[in-house]
């Protein structure tokens, strides 16, 4: 079970694995292969049996055009003598009329006729001890009813032929799959017998330290090839592996972990010794998914004016350790840790760490640690570790910095740090990103709950002072009233009263555009709204609109997006409303809708809703999004809310709206723009 720089061999522990998988591959391949042919010819049966009924119907149906053409032709004569296939004709009550159908099929038929009320299937059925496939076509015109019957063995020809040529296929794979695992397992065993013989020539101490799973290899420090002068055990003592591993430098140096890989750089590699003497515990790969802790122990050595470099390797058990104190600690604890010596260079870190950040993380082993985190939170991660003089803890013992995982999101980990220990600073970490991304939240809720008081005092301003103007108009035209008819009307009065009913009809409806806006904002319970849909709806509610006036809409397919139904549709209602109301005077309304994915900030939709009316020049850019902010006061009627309706719909759904500045004036109309969070779905 040895390989020596002469003689290679497998181990035997390796040998058995190896037989023991051969003969369970072999069984496996024999089934795969017997279920894959039974699972084969079920489909082609299944098939030939279906393509049988149905070129049977075809006859039918095709005799039962020609009795149509000549009610007196004989079908029998029709099909070919040797088909095998029997024609009859029966009348509508099932009786006889031609040619000769056995009484029991006609039964059958009957029953199959009256369940399927079809005028031309297939069925299967049994006469004289075999299996038929039975044909009608109905012709209600002549009131007969053509039936066609054969064996089914005599339409599955094909079938067999198919049947018998699959079988040798099959049988042919299996005699050469097992032919190939029998010449394998003959091989292994005489190879298992050459590795017994082959151990029988060495002393108990070689036989003790193979099956304490301990292998040595050496090689001259100047070997321009790579090729060990001394390979005991080597790599063997890993046992079966998916792939080769060569017998070489690079075969040993491949098979470490990117971490132990980086540890021994210096004299294995580079060839860089801090002593003549190294040791450190190693993880090697045995297979694609699986690592094993070895010991390693190399040793530099001159021997004949030259210079030799040898390595041990001895297999530990599971609840053996064989380190520095702090690789048990980073490999034991469940949290991301880090341990970094005094001067502030990365030393290890712990296997949570590394699933959280990735593998680049090995690349910062031997430098300073604090390039593992964001740049903005490197100068506070320095002070973090930084010992205090006569203390067992670094800078305040906790802090809070950011790191980029594998997906290249960012966390919030919480980080403690003590130490130092025997010139070792430990830290370990908590994950908080929840924590900071609901703070976050809160805080975005009371920027926008500031925002709404901010509106409410508005609302509250407007509504101890605009509000009253319309209340002013009905009492002050009812007075006059009053005062000069003295109770009697004609149509100067009558005039006075219009005034007054108009007055208070603004005045509703100023109050229900305050009373919308003041409530928009406040429904967070969002779900999945197809754009599209809420679009439809949209145009649904200006349907009268868009007919008097003419108007086109266009637009893309519209994405998918979380929010509020209700609001999301005022939000479109409001935009194409304005883009049909300010239109140039003899030109029909044309609005088109466009959306891509915002080129400024990721995750997030940009619409775009472009009209060719009268377009708004840009100094009125962010005026018109303000409360009440009405540009056309005389030519057009309004309230001065709808555009800061859609600002509040927008910024509830976490986008922004504005007005498309860069539109050139000779291109008369107007673009308003707003995004819209990105919907991914869980």
């Amino acid at each position: 079970m040895f390989m020596t720089s002469i003689e290679p061999s497998l181990s035997r522990r390796s040998l058995v694995k190896l037989r023991k998988r051969l003969a369970a591959l072999t069984l496996t391949g024999v089934f795969v292969l017997l279920f894959s042919f039974f699972f084969i010819q079920k489909t082609l049966y299944d098939s030939a049996v279906e393509h049988a009924s149905t070129q049977l119907e075809a006859t039918a149906y095709r005799l039962g055009s020609m009795l149509l053409l000549h009610e007196d032709i004989d079908l029998q004569k029709i099909v070919e003598a040797d088909s095998g296939i029997t024609v009859g004709v029966l009348n509508g009550d099932l009786n006889q009329v031609k040619g000769f159908i056995p009484p029991h099929l006609i039964g059958d038929l009957g029953d199959y006729i009256n369940t399927t009320k079809t005028e031309r299937d297939s069925l299967l059925c049994v006469h004289g001890g075999q299996v038929m496939i039975m044909a009608y076509s109905k012709l209600p015109q002549i009131d007969r009813v053509v039936v066609a019957f054969t064996p089914r063995s005599v339409l599955m020809d094909n079938w067999r032929e198919a049947f018998i040529l699959h079988a040798l296929m099959f049988i042919m794979a299996m005699v050469i799959m097992c032919g190939l695992a029998v010449w394998l397992w003959q091989r292994l065993k005489r190879q298992h017998m050459r590795a017994a013989h082959l151990a029988e020539h060495f002393s108990d101490t070689e036989n003790t330290l193979s099956e304490c799973g301990c292998a040595v290899i050496s090689w001259p420090v100047d070997s321009q090839n790579g090729q060990l002068s001394t390979q005991l055990n080597w790599p063997e003592i890993l046992g079966p592996l998916d792939e080769k591993v060569d017998a070489t430098i690079a075969g040993l140096i491949d098979r470490l972990s990117p971490a132990s890989r980086k540890k021994l750089h210096g004299p294995l590699i580079d060839n860089v010794w801090p002593d003549a003497r190294v040791g450190a515990m190693v993880d090697i790969k045995t297979s694609a998914n699986h690592m094993q802790r070895f010991y390693l122990m190399a040793h530099r050595y001159a021997e004949d004016e030259q210079d030799f470099i040898s390595v041990l390797l001895l297999e530990t058990a599971a609840q053996q350790e064989l380190c520095h104190p702090f690789e048990t600690y980073l490999r034991h604890t469940p949290e991301p840790a880090i341990a970094v010596d005094e001067e502030g260079i990365l030393r290890g870190f712990s296997p949570a760490l590394e699933e959280l950040v990735g593998l680049h993380l090995h690349d910062l082993i031997d430098k300073p640690f604090f390039k593992l985190f964001e740049p903005e939170d490197q100068q506070a991660a320095m002070t973090a570790f930084r010992p205090r003089a006569g203390s067992q803890t670094v800078g305040d013992g906790k802090s809070i910095l950011r790191v980029r995982d594998r997906k290249d999101n960012v966390h919030w980990l919480a980080w403690h740090g003590i130490g130092p220990f025997d010139g070792m600073i430990f830290g370990s970490a908590r994950d908080v990103s929840e924590f900071v991304e609901n703070a976050n939240k809160l805080r975005d809720t009371l920027d926008q709950l500031k925002r709404s008081n901010e509106d409410l005092e508005q609302f509250a301003y407007v509504a101890s002072h605009d509000l009253q103007q319309p209340l002013r108009m009905v009492a002050s035209y009812t007075q006059l009233l009053k005062r000069r008819y003295g109770g009697t009307l004609d149509q100067e009065a009558d005039e006075y009263i219009d005034y007054a009913v108009d007055g208070a009809k603004r005045m509703h409806k100023l109050i229900s555009h305050l009373l919308e806006y003041a409530k928009t904002g406040t429904n967070e319970d969002f779900s999945e709204i197809d754009c599209n849909q809420v679009l439809n709806e949209a145009q649904a509610d200006l349907k009268a609109v868009i007919s008097q006036e003419q108007a086109t809409i266009t637009h893309n397919d519209l994405p998918t997006v979380m929010g509020d139904r209700i609001a999301l549709s005022r939000l479109f209602q409001n935009l194409l409303s304005n883009a049909i109301k300010y239109r140039r005077q003899g030109v029909p309304p044309h609005i088109e809708i466009t959306v891509e994915p915002d080129p400024v900030i990721s995750d997030y939709w940009r619409f775009a809703i472009r009209d060719n009316g009268i377009g708004i020049h840009p100094e009125h850019a962010q005026r018109i999004f303000r409360l009440f902010q009405r540009l056309h006061k005389d030519e057009f009627s309004g309230t001065g809310l709808g555009l800061s309706l859609c600002r509040k719909i927008v910024e509830q759904h976490g986008g922004r709206i504005w007005l498309d500045t860069s539109r050139p004036i000779s291109d008369p109309g107007t673009t308003i723009i707003f995004t819209l969070r990105v919907h991914r779905p869980d």
